[in-house]
């Protein structure tokens, strides 16, 4: 290693230990390692905890006749060979399906059946609910089902969190279930205004958008007790910003670029 990228290396370490305001910040791969698989495929999950980044989040979705799905959209068309929405359509035919890489479509039960035989999980189980999709009683059904499948298959080193851009689906589940951990998913930064909502919620998590949040709008956060996932990690470098603004998570694309990017670097990150 050069002098320059020693000094380098250097001042980054000692920037991120006096600016990151979480004991053990965390990496964890978005749907999967979107950027380097195919997304929420069962081979996404394999490929990416054998690389060593034990966290993820993902999605899911329910068909029509009241199963769960692993895909991000609500739609069909984008990611597999198949036509239409997810929520009007039977599981039956979503089986026949293929991704646009060939891979089978991902159902809840068989990521869970994986993440049995992993240790050290943290998972974010993305729940895809919205007004349109999920009047209230498919609401409840679907929270008490996902929530119950969840946990009981958790592995007991794990830790699993119900997270969501649906309001409605967090306070089902933190007031029918409050040992749950449970966090807001929003399209905005951190910041006051952010971190006041998650409060008025009832909630201490929050995954935000890394543009825009700044160090102040982490700290305030903390000082409320609000955990602060930034998301989506697009680069290396994203990494040295979401932790030196103190965040406790990110949530990137390239999981196994930013593992090689942070033993590389012999930064004090975590990813198991």
């Amino acid at each position: 290693m050069s002098a320059m990228r020693r000094l380098l290396t250097y001042c980054v370490a000692a920037l991120l230990g006096a600016a990151t305001l979480s004991a053990q910040p965390r990496i964890l791969a978005h749907r999967g390692g979107r950027a380097e698989q195919e997304e929420n495929v069962l081979a996404a999950f394999q490929a990416t905890y054998e690389a060593g980044c034990h966290a993820f989040e993902t999605d899911i979705h329910i068909t029509a006749d009241g199963q769960y799905v692993i895909m991000h959209d609500h739609t069909l068309e984008r990611l597999t060979d198949g036509q239409g929405r997810i929520e009007q359509t039977q599981s039956a035919y979503i089986r026949t399906l293929k991704t646009k890489e060939g891979h089978p479509v991902l159902f809840l039960d068989e990521l869970l059946d994986y993440f049995k035989g992993c240790k050290t999980l943290y998972v974010e189980w993305e729940m895809k609910t919205n007004e349109r999709d999920y009047p209230t009683a498919l609401l409840h059904k679907y929270c008490d089902e996902v929530y119950a499948k969840v946990m009981a298959a958790k592995p007991a080193d794990a830790l699993y969190v119900f997270s969501s851009f649906d309001p409605r689906a967090l306070i089902y589940i933190q007031q029918r279930h409050p040992e749950a951990e449970v966090m807001l998913i929003t399209g905005k930064p951190c910041t006051q205004e952010t971190v006041d909502l998650v409060k008025a919620l009832g909630l201490h998590r929050v995954a935000a958008t890394l543009g825009g949040t700044s160090r102040s709008g982490v700290k305030y956060a903390h000082d409320k007790g609000v955990q602060v996932n930034l998301w989506p990690g697009e680069k290396p470098a994203d990494t040295h910003l979401a932790f030196l603004l103190g965040a406790d998570y990110l949530c990137t694309d390239i999981p196994q670029e930013v593992i090689r990017y942070i033993d590389e670097q012999q930064l004090g990150i975590r990813y198991q």
